[in-house]
């Protein structure tokens, strides 16, 4: 008897310091908590939306109080969770806003995510992509809209284009693919 109490004493212990190791280092049970825990994302950001890219989840926050849009990156390691990575855009008054981006590569993983929100009524569609990759989708004032495809390109090198209704062109976004800058 007095042998279990002993290891359950121990257990116990061995528990609670792998607990504190665990979240002292940074990591998590959750995506979300290790986004939350980010040193970048402050205890006033909202959560607007996320996306799980396979071994890794995207979070987007929004913070009224730093006017910022942030995307935190929160990696799966075993069980764990870690957010070592993030991206800010301040808010804007453009017609067509940049809410979010990220360009990641590992050895195991790669992805480009782009979120928009169009302030005109006259933007309907929103077209992004690599050029014989383009993804078209619709949007309509207020919205926000998200790309996410599986590798890695500057978003000022995805061609972005707002469209209206008949697909003629009302804004670009980016630098032309060839352009050195």
């Amino acid at each position: 008897m007095k042998k279990r109490k002993t290891a359950i004493t121990i257990g116990s212990m061995f528990l609670i310091i792998m607990l504190i190791l665990v979240g002292f280092f940074g990591y998590r049970f959750t995506a979300l908590s290790a986004a939350k825990s980010n040193h970048f994302v402050s205890n006033s950001s909202v959560l607007l939306e996320e996306w799980d890219t396979g071994s890794s989840s995207l979070f987007l926050f929004k913070d009224d109080k730093e006017e910022t849009y942030r995307i935190a990156l929160s990696e799966k390691l075993g069980f764990l969770y870690s957010s070592r990575g993030s991206t800010y855009v301040p808010y804007s008054d453009d017609d067509i806003k940049t809410l979010g981006g990220m360009s990641y590569r590992t050895g195991n993983e790669e992805f480009t995510l782009l979120v928009i929100e169009s302030a005109v009524n006259e933007v309907a569609y929103i077209v992004v992509g690599r050029e014989l990759e383009r993804e078209k989708q619709k949007i309509n004032q207020g919205e926000r809209i998200s790309f996410l495809f599986p590798y890695s390109k500057q978003i000022d090198r995805l061609n972005a284009l707002a469209l209206n209704e008949d697909d003629e062109e009302l804004y670009y976004y980016g630098y032309p693919e060839k352009k050195i800058i």
